[in-house]
């Protein structure tokens, strides 16, 4: 059993499978009680990343710094920036946490009509780009990718939709953004469905 407890129906089976190999990722990072100080981020992969557009918030964020940059070697959809540690709970061999912070970004097409199929996100932006809801954590779409923040140990609710505000590039795969002004939107057609997403 995972740190973060997701029941799913059957029309999310692929939001579970993407969802759960995170979570997977997650869990895997924090084995044996914490992230260790040793392990350096690896920034400058994530800097040269050619597959899709990446976003993050910078080395640190708030109080928590850049733990862990999972997903850049492997061929997934998503790339996760972890940030902070936490203490495992649980007995045996079921030990667990979920760090404070955690960045999914992926490709803008990735299982889109599963996440956009809330229709939260016709009515809520952050710096021009909409943001909708999968599984009780915002995600927001840019023309090239989405992303995903959670929340876990030690982190306040409103920590998801502070994290999303402060998005920025970290490689150079369009649209680039810095720390402020827009974020380039998708068509409202491609998250509706009526016009197919490319890419």
């Amino acid at each position: 059993m995972t740190a973060r407890h997701v029941h799913f129906s059957a029309i999310r089976w692929l939001t579970a499978r993407f969802v759960g190999l995170a979570l997977l990722a997650s869990v895997l990072i924090v084995a044996g009680g914490c992230v260790r100080a040793a392990d350096r981020p690896d920034v400058d992969g994530a800097k040269q990343f050619d597959r899709f557009p990446l976003y993050w918030v910078g080395e640190r964020f708030e109080k928590w710094n850049l733990t862990h940059i999972d997903g850049l070697d492997r061929p997934e959809d998503f790339v996760t920036f972890l940030y902070g540690t936490c203490t495992p709970s649980g007995g045996g061999d079921e030990q667990s946490c979920t760090l404070p912070l955690e960045i999914q970004v992926s490709q803008l097409c990735a299982h889109l009509d599963v996440v956009a199929s809330a229709p939260i996100w016709r009515h809520r932006r952050i710096r021009g780009a909409p943001v909708g809801t999968i599984d009780s954590a915002p995600v927001l779409f840019t023309r090239g990718a989405q992303v995903k923040v959670y929340r876990g140990e030690g982190s306040d609710p409103g920590l998801p939709l502070r994290a999303l505000r402060a998005l920025r590039s970290i490689n150079h795969i369009p649209p680039v953004i810095g720390p402020t002004g827009a974020i380039p939107a998708p068509s409202r057609d491609v998250l509706v469905g009526t016009r197919p997403c490319v890419g």
